[in-house]
């Protein structure tokens, strides 16, 4: 089966997966704390396993990666055979879907190492499917209409709508770094927008809704999928210096790329 096959059945499975997150969104769950700072609820371990099998089964001969199951010494092994697997987050936003915030998603991407070369971002509540494959452009599927995503024509970075937020390691490292790149853009630009799912912050920025974004400390699995939409749209991402960007890398800036510049001129400025 070629990867190109392979889409189709990959949003089949976050759609049901999707299913498992609306039906714990409905109710009280339990919650737990991971790494003293985040937090982690039933969803996502049931989520993930749905995950895992129905992936697993379409394609026996690639790796699993999800949040929920860390294998450093595996991710290692993978990136340096620049093998495929799947790398995964059953539940972007936690904090929202805890809450019963409808701002949360499943992401999905099948990588070849660092590259992500398909990638599905799934918002089980407002049932937005933002899905790509490398080269082959991006798309959002919403009902029964599927539309191609670009990026914004924003130029003048003033007019710009940004997004980002605050990763549960910047209370470690001290919140005000955070918070002062934060009023920087805020003034700078017609204002930052912040509502805790990265995934789906970064299938906005594809979809042309913000302009750009940008955020330290991210993981892999937050971002695989995104910034996979955002090329696919035509935009542009790196970290924040403008070096290349790869999902396990710690700082990411996105953009339509005619703000880019501005963007990376102030973010280069913070050491995270």
């Amino acid at each position: 089966m070629m990867v190109r096959d392979l889409l189709e059945e990959v949003i089949e499975i976050v759609k049901n997966a999707g299913e498992i997150l609306k039906s714990f969104y409905e109710k009280e769950i339990q919650i737990y704390e991971k790494e003293g700072i985040e937090l982690v609820t039933q969803a996502d371990f049931e989520v993930q396993r749905k995950l895992k099998a129905e992936l697993l089964k379409l394609k026996k001969d690639f790796d699993f990666i999800g949040e929920e199951e860390l294998k450093e010494n595996r991710i290692k092994e993978l990136l340096e055979k620049e093998s495929f697997f799947w790398l995964v987050d059953p539940l972007d936003g936690t904090l929202n879907f805890i809450h019963k915030l409808p701002w949360f998603a499943i992401s999905v991407a099948l990588m070849k190492g660092r590259t992500p070369i398909l990638g599905v971002v799934y918002n089980p509540v407002s049932g937005e499917c933002f899905f790509a494959e490398r080269n082959k452009g991006a798309y959002i599927e919403n009902g029964n209409t599927i539309k191609k995503m670009e990026v914004s024509s924003t130029e003048r970075f003033e007019e710009a709508l940004l997004c980002t937020s605050f990763p549960g390691k910047c209370k470690l490292i001290g919140f005000e770094k955070c918070l002062e790149l934060f009023k920087e853009f805020n003034l700078l630009t017609r204002g930052v927008r912040r509502f805790g799912a990265s995934a789906l912050d970064l299938a906005y920025v594809a979809w042309g809704k913000y302009d750009g974004f940008w955020e330290p400390f991210l993981k892999p699995w937050d971002t695989s999928a995104g910034i996979l939409l955002i090329k696919e749209a035509g935009g542009e991402v790196t970290d924040f210096w403008g070096n290349p960007y790869h999902p396990f890398l710690e700082t990411l800036v996105a953009s339509n790329k005619k703000i880019h510049n501005y963007l990376i001129k102030i973010t280069s400025k913070w050491n995270f």
